[in-house]
């Protein structure tokens, strides 16, 4: 038996328009339990599971903190192998934020 996290990340069932990249669709309580496992699962899950949401979490923490940004290619195409990814990159504009100081 064979389960194929890519298929079920593909599934009309699951995500409309699974093949764009559309991060809004985890926003809210996001996607229905088992349909979405980017790092597995049972005794063969990714061992750095937990360390890379904590790195994507500190980073996107200083780039939202310190920057404004937004998207440059507004429909954005995906590859999907060997793991999903915009297919060019992911272009965003960033601005400095302007940060008062407390006494201001």
């Amino acid at each position: 038996l064979f389960w194929s996290q890519h298929s079920t990340h593909m599934n009309l069932d699951y995500f409309s328009e699974p093949e764009k990249f559309d991060p809004t669709r985890f926003e809210g309580k996001g996607p229905a339990p088992y349909t979405y496992v980017p790092f597995g699962g049972g005794p063969h899950i990714c061992p750095g599971k937990d360390l890379a949401k904590l790195q994507v979490l500190v980073f996107m923490y200083h780039v939202v903190r310190k920057y404004k940004w937004e998207s440059v290619l507004l429909d954005e195409k995906v590859l999907l192998y060997p793991f999903p990814r915009p297919t060019d990159g992911l272009p965003v504009l960033l601005q400095p934020r302007i940060v008062l100081s407390k006494e201001e």
